[in-house]
């Protein structure tokens, strides 16, 4: 026992260390976790800042071409000229703006300088703006021989007739100032860089003028080019085998970062924000350390009280378990002679109370035991029982309503009608012979008797709709709904929601579920001067919902479920009584002047062969 003791504490400490740990890392871990989705938004916040920017420089472009005055056909320059500065003085085309004809030739520049580069014919993707007529925004592009960087934005040139006759563009120069402020708005931590690569992995923009125009993806081209050609936002690792510092033919480890990448929408470019992992690590690394050292000396204290407990507990224990060694063998007349005031000589006196008793009573309590148990099986088998035939005894009761109702339409159709047609037969007759009597009282009483077959009909859709067996659960309330209330005008929806519409349900569960809202429908009509209904049934969650909500006088229920002792609210007691039955969740609300909403749950236990 005395090594139980020990071992039981130092487990109870090693556990309680040890969950505190775990809850710590948990803790951190969580707080790492939200500073790199922290990141991802700010990537995600500057991307979409420069995709305004560069929509922004695209619409200024396009406006030249929308002002309609623009032709480089005419020899008069003077409306390029007031188009392209309009375009200058309100974009970052820092380095200028540039019209080309078809062939690629610069025709026309603002501020009114030679460029750089006669003819563009010679870039790739001139072909498409003009040929295809869509912008292109190009990536970090290296002026010859000067070795100047830039960023040609170019979208196609029309006339006032919608014609392509060239293109028009601009130059950004990515170190300027309005370009790279975006990103140096964004403070960043200590170690970490943000910035702005292009397609190719050159970095356009970075908080670290040291890192302008360098090559991103060297050294992992492929797994760069996945994240901006993926076009989604993502945090993942990267080894820092890009920069100076680093060679190929180096022994020392490569450091890790942690990037939160985010892409541009208008351009094939990204936003990065890389920071080691070892700083952002750190914090774990130090509860490590100190979780270690605290969980020695927790360790260390706990094994000195352990065995400083077990020493004083443990040897009067013995003595006491000698004595009830006897009582456990069967010898109850052997007394224990032990006592004392602390707690084990407490614990021995009790043991003698508790071997006289237990000797006076064991077999007393025994038989009781035997007693009650067959006691409580007999009780709870006729609970079962019980509940089993009341279930059974309700099923019938309903079952044999809804078998006479059936009955009661079979007689009405099969005997009723048939004598009113056969009457119509020989009204029929009658009119063939007028000399018997006049075809104005002949036709009276054939109006009446239609009538008749009309009522008698109507009254056999009421006691159970045809429609119900013939079209579905769904037309046979559209028909309630027709029936009922569009005859009085009241406007009514039906919404139906996840194939709601397609269930199939077993014949009890149907006529059931008929008849609850079938109740609901009349007691609108009668009672609500309500002038629109909203019906709704959804499957959802194994579940069948129906909603039913009118916009009437509305009623006080608490009034109407208890007063007993009128007829008010029999139709309302009805309709929980079948859903009661089934255990079917059945809540009506209401107040007045607020109109009523019956909500019904069909719970899957009590639904019987549903499918779709």
């Amino acid at each position: 026992m005395q090594k139980k003791i020990i071992i039981s504490i130092l487990f109870t400490v090693i556990v309680i260390s040890v969950s505190l740990g775990v809850m710590s890392y948990i803790a951190v871990q969580e707080g790492i976790d939200h500073a790199l989705q922290h990141k991802l938004q700010v990537s995600a916040i500057v991307a979409k800042n420069i995709d305004l920017l560069l929509n922004s420089s695209l619409k200024r472009l396009y406006d030249i071409s929308l002002s309609g005055a623009v032709s480089l056909a005419d020899g008069d320059w003077k409306p390029e000229l007031a188009a392209l500065k309009k375009a200058y003085d309100y974009s970052i085309f820092s380095s200028g703006i540039f019209m080309l004809d078809l062939a690629g030739n610069v025709v026309f520049t603002y501020p009114p300088q030679p460029l750089r580069q006669g003819s563009l014919s010679s870039l790739p993707w001139l072909h498409t703006v003009i040929a295809e007529g869509r912008p292109f925004i190009s990536d970090i592009y290296t002026i010859t021989p000067s070795n100047k960087k830039t960023i040609y934005i170019i979208v196609p040139l029309k006339n006032k007739y919608g014609v392509i006759e060239g293109a028009v563009g601009g130059e950004i120069d990515p170190s300027a100032l309005s370009f790279n402020e975006i990103i140096r708005s964004f403070p960043v931590e200590t170690n970490a860089y943000m910035e702005i690569v292009d397609s190719k992995g050159i970095v356009v923009a970075s908080t670290d003028a040291k890192r302008m125009f360098k090559d991103q993806s060297e050294g992992h081209t492929q797994f760069l080019d996945k994240l901006i050609q993926g076009k989604k936002a993502t945090i993942t690792k990267c080894h820092r085998c890009h920069t100076d510092a680093f060679s190929a033919s180096s022994k020392i480890d490569r450091s890790v970062d942690i990037m939160a990448y985010a892409p541009l929408e208008t351009a094939a470019w990204g936003v990065s924000v890389i920071q080691p992992e070892s700083d952002i690590v750190a914090p774990i690394d130090r509860m490590k350390r100190s979780f270690l050292l605290v969980s020695m000396v927790s360790i260390v204290v706990a094994l000195i009280i352990a065995v400083g407990m077990s020493r004083s507990i443990v040897r009067p224990v013995h003595d006491l378990i000698d004595a009830t060694v006897k009582i456990a063998e069967g010898d109850m007349s052997k007394t224990i002679a032990f006592g004392g005031k602390d707690e084990i000589g407490m614990l021995s006196s009790s043991f003698e109370i508790m071997r006289v008793k237990l000797a006076d009573s064991l077999e007393e309590l025994h038989n009781s035991n035997i007693q009650l148990e067959k006691k409580v099986i007999d009780r709870t088998q006729q609970i079962s029982d019980n509940r089993k035939k009341i279930k059974e005894l309700l099923k019938k009761v309903i079952t044999s309503q809804e078998e006479e109702r059936k009955r009661i339409a079979r007689e009405f159709h099969d005997v009723i009608m048939q004598d009113l047609a056969a009457s119509l037969i020989q009204i029929d007759l009658c009119r063939q012979y007028p000399q018997n009597i006049t075809t104005e009282k002949i036709g009276e009483i054939k109006k009446i008797i239609e009538k008749n077959i009309d009522d008698v009909y109507r009254i056999i859709k009421n006691l159970r709709p045809t429609i119900l067996d013939d079209l579905g659960f769904v037309a046979a309330v559209r028909w309630l709904l027709d029936h009922h209330l569009e005859a009085k005008a009241i406007n009514c929806f039906v919404t139906i929601k996840n194939k709601a519409g397609n269930l199939n349900f077993d014949p009890q569960v149907e006529i059931e579920l008929f008849r609850i809202i079938q109740e609901a429908i009349i007691n609108i009509a009668k009672h609500s001067r309500a002038e629109n209904v909203f019906v709704v049934m959804e499957s959802r969650d194994n579940n069948f919902f129906v909603d039913i909500e009118d916009d009437g006088l509305g009623f006080d229920t608490a009034s109407v479920f208890e007063d007993r002792d009128s007829t008010r609210g029999l139709g309302l007691m009805g309709m929980k009584e079948r859903a009661a039955f089934l255990n079917w969740d059945l809540k009506i609300y209401s107040a007045p002047g607020e109109g009523t909403r019956v909500s019904l749950i069909v719970t899957p236990e009590h639904e019987v062969n549903v499918h779709v």
